[in-house]
């Protein structure tokens, strides 16, 4: 439980947790707590799934794992060290009623990181004041939501745009498209109008601090949990931004000093990522983003003008083949391609 601070090599490369600036900055904030290499940094986990593995199903099952930080990468995800803290059945998700689900484990941090617990040392023969701190969550943006309290749905959907989220509407959807703000200034591809039809001349948004995030939170009525008949919905006034609730992370002492309180799991965006990309390339019916209202927005948009929609004598509409859509022999090279990959395990 020490090999973090014992045998971990600090080199500016990013192998473990304890390499981020998120790790180094909680351990200036709390230097009490980084003297004890043997205090427990720990990291929470949830996703709902179907146990039955019938998709047709509502019921929903979310469990709410934690895994320790101090052991090395190649330990500390792994199936034997982590643990199971919560278990919410339920026919539906929580959604942001899951702070009562989270309320026994929440009391135990608190008393953890306060307190600690009295514990013995098996390798070092002996006995010491044990005290644990999250220092993140991890989950998909619709979990983001339900434990942040800040609405992933809607034109400030971006958390780490908060109010000054650049959306946009298009026919049938809110488009997030202004991901070039992030790019150095005089990027080649600022300057590029192939992406908008607009030059980029935006920086990146400011990084909010918890102080100025619970400032933001002031103006949050305070939420009732569950449902009842006089409970009616609401529309957020334009103090409350795409707050929901304060989330009850911030009972804990430290959270609103932490650089990065919760994580996207990269599984989620990759498999995502990986499905559209494909299907658009292989042009599959129904999986494609490349359809007839994305070639209305291109033209809305008044950009690649090869892509638009051309009438027909007729009164129809040809849709143009895109440069990134394979052929027929095409798609058969890569699918041999796919097949004639080896994996370690034989299994993929």
């Amino acid at each position: 439980m020490q090999w973090h601070a014992e045998k971990r090599v600090d080199d500016d490369t990013l192998r473990h947790p304890a390499d981020g600036d998120a790790w180094k900055n909680f351990d200036i904030e709390n230097d009490w707590f980084a003297r004890d290499p043997q205090n427990v940094r720990l990291g929470l986990a949830t996703d709902g799934f179907n146990p039955f593995g019938i998709m047709s199903s509502s019921y929903s099952i979310r469990p709410v794992v934690v895994m320790p930080y101090n052991l090395p990468p190649w330990k500390c995800m792994t199936e034997p060290f982590m643990m199971l803290s919560l278990l919410i059945p339920r026919r539906n998700s929580p959604g942001k009623d899951i702070d009562v689900y989270l309320r026994p484990l929440i009391d135990g941090l608190k008393d953890l990181w306060e307190y600690g617990v009295w514990t013995y040392d098996a390798y070092k023969n002996e006995h010491f004041q044990m005290h644990v701190a999250v220092l993140w969550t991890i989950n998909d943006f619709p979990a983001y939501e339900d434990l942040s309290g800040w609405s992933t749905k809607g034109y400030l959907a971006c958390p780490v745009c908060n109010k000054d989220a650049p959306s946009r509407k298009l026919r049938n959807k809110i488009c997030y498209m202004f991901h070039r703000r992030f790019l150095p200034h005089g990027h080649v591809w600022r300057k590029s109008r192939m992406f908008d039809g607009k030059v980029e001349n935006r920086s990146h948004p400011k990084y909010l601090s918890g102080k100025e995030l619970l400032h933001q939170l002031n103006s949050i009525k305070e939420n009732d949990f569950g449902k009842h008949p006089n409970k009616m919905k609401r529309k957020r006034t334009p103090e409350e931004l795409n707050w929901t609730k304060k989330s009850i992370f911030f009972e804990l002492s430290y959270w609103e000093k932490l650089k990065l309180r919760h994580n996207l799991d990269v599984m989620h965006i990759e498999k995502n990522i990986c499905d559209n990309l494909l299907g658009t390339m292989l042009n599959i019916e129904g999986k494609t983003k490349d359809n007839v209202s994305a070639r209305l927005d291109l033209e809305d948009m008044k950009i690649k003008k090869e892509l638009h929609l051309k009438k027909m004598d007729d009164g129809s509409y040809l849709m143009p083949v895109a440069c990134y859509t394979l052929s027929k022999e095409e798609r058969k090279k890569f699918c041999c391609f796919l097949k004639s990959v080896k994996f370690p395990d034989r299994y993929a």
